[in-house]
């Protein structure tokens, strides 16, 4: 009779606390290092826009998404990772139109004939940029409102 009560008051502490009661330690062991990586890589994209940790943002976010649990940031890792996947664009474009302008400067003002057939290469660098331009606009919108979703309170 005295087990009675017992197993229902373990029951009823098993519904107040959900599933964190009965979930084995080591799959919530496993979604912790799953948070703490995508936590470093947040805070490695907060600290600098160098390409170094752009790069390791990078593979940290790839690390996070590649884990074998559920995500609890998903959604924003997977937003994240495409917008430092463009901004890596963007700055490899960016270098090589300065490198070309760098080029252009060195030998001079007056065109020759490899500029002129530069040219076309280069409005293909600005509508590129443009276009990285125009996809990180839109991943930054898709971000914001991923933070006022998170943002207002359940009921």
């Amino acid at each position: 009779m005295r087990r009675l009560p017992l197993a229902l008051l373990v029951s009823l502490a098993g519904c107040v606390h959900g599933a964190t009661l009965f979930r084995p330690r080591s799959t919530m062991q496993a979604e912790a290092r799953a948070d703490s990586i995508y936590w470093s890589a947040v805070r490695q994209l907060e600290a600098t826009s160098k390409r170094v940790a752009l790069d390791s943002a990078f593979a940290s976010l790839d690390a996070y998404l590649a884990y074998p649990v559920k995500l609890k940031h998903r959604e924003e890792a997977e937003v994240l990772r495409r917008l430092v996947r463009d901004a890596q664009q963007l700055g490899r474009v960016e270098s090589a139109l300065q490198e070309a302008r760098a080029d252009t400067s060195k030998r001079g003002e007056r065109p020759e004939r490899g500029e002129a057939e530069s040219r076309p290469r280069d409005e293909e660098m600005v509508k590129e940029i443009q276009r990285l331009k125009d996809e990180l606009a839109k991943a930054n919108a898709a971000l914001d409102r991923i933070r006022k979703r998170l943002a207002t309170p359940k009921p």
